[in-house]
């Protein structure tokens, strides 16, 4: 299968599909384009639960056509991707209109309902268990950003603040190619299938990651959180608790326990792992001396410097180099 055979493919109309035209009832998983693979998942799984579960990575469903969806919620979180076309998600308190190249990712027992899709209207379903990403998933973010990790947290719900997380991504030159190549082997399965499904998923959340880093600029005022995060991370080798509460209006206190609130962890931890975090990157990418590494992730004391890194990583960083 090409990215035109793709195409084509999610065009069709379905016997779903033209069922609805018709308001008839047709039994089936909205799940396109080869019927004989659904038949035969369904066989094995059972259920879409049963399916969604056991899948390596995430099951994709094609929203069926010419019929809304009524409010409905279930135990996995759900991706939904415009792939072309346009389609509202109403959810118990707002409404959100997808327009082509736009992600959701919906949170899982939230209900929601989804308008009805036109002709041209595609909107394409991550379905994804909690299961794949907290025992598959996860460790490929070690790396990320502080905020990165934040938007861990909410997929996992260790600090869950809203029902789904809307992103801007229709000028996103990656999304398409990772989401349409993890279309392709989805439907077309192969002998090294899992392993490409498995790097894609990855890619697809990186990018979304990315995505969600860069608009919580524009949503600052709507998010102080991530204004915040972001205003440490760019200021982590500096910034003391009572600079960031100046800079923000705001009493240090306050900072203090709005930020153990809304993260799990106190500003003094976020500092460290941000200074730690870049120390291990000039470390393995740099020649400087680990003094002057120290020095340029924001600590004055050598010694204490030592001793963290000890903490964090299980060894010394001259230790660490050598890896």
């Amino acid at each position: 299968m090409n990215l035109e055979q793709l195409d084509l493919a999610l065009k069709a109309e379905t016997k779903q599909e033209a069922a609805n035209k018709a308001e008839e009832d047709y039994d089936t998983l909205p799940i396109v384009p080869d019927s004989s693979t659904l038949d035969a998942l369904r066989h094995e799984h059972g259920s879409l639960l049963e399916l969604v579960n056991n899948a390596d990575g995430a099951v994709v469903s094609k929203q069926d056509r010419y019929k809304s969806v009524p409010f409905h919620s279930h135990d996995w979180l759900e991706l939904a991707y415009m792939y072309s076309g346009e389609c509202t998600i109403t959810f118990e308190d707002s409404s959100v209109k997808l327009k082509k190249g736009d992600c959701i990712l919906i949170n899982s027992y939230v209900s929601h309902s989804n308008s009805c899709c036109s002709k041209d209207d595609i909107l394409i379903n991550f379905l994804i268990s909690r299961k794949y990403l907290n025992t598959n998933f996860f460790n490929r973010f070690s790396d990320a950003s502080f905020i990165s990790k934040y938007f861990i947290s909410v997929l996992q719900n260790d600090h869950r603040v809203n029902d789904y997380i809307l992103f801007k991504s229709a000028e996103s030159r990656r999304l398409p190619v990772f989401i349409n190549e993890y279309l392709i082997e989805f439907f077309n399965k192969g002998i090294y299938s899992k392993d490409f499904l498995a790097s894609y998923i990855t890619l697809i959340f990186l990018e979304l990651a990315d995505i969600y880093k860069s608009q919580s600029r524009e949503e600052s005022k709507a998010n102080d959180i991530i204004y915040i995060l972001r205003y440490i991370e760019e200021n982590y080798n500096s910034c003391t608790l009572d600079s960031t509460a100046k800079f923000f209006h705001m009493n240090p206190n306050y900072l203090s326990g709005y930020i153990k609130k809304n993260t799990g962890k106190n500003f003094k931890q976020i500092i460290q792992e941000h200074r730690l975090s870049q120390a291990s990157r000039l470390l393995l990418n740099t020649n400087l001396s680990i003094t002057a590494i120290a020095n340029e992730v924001g600590y004055d004391n050598v010694t204490f410097f030592y001793k963290k890194f000890r903490e964090s990583f299980g060894c010394s960083p001259a230790e660490y180099r050598q890896i």
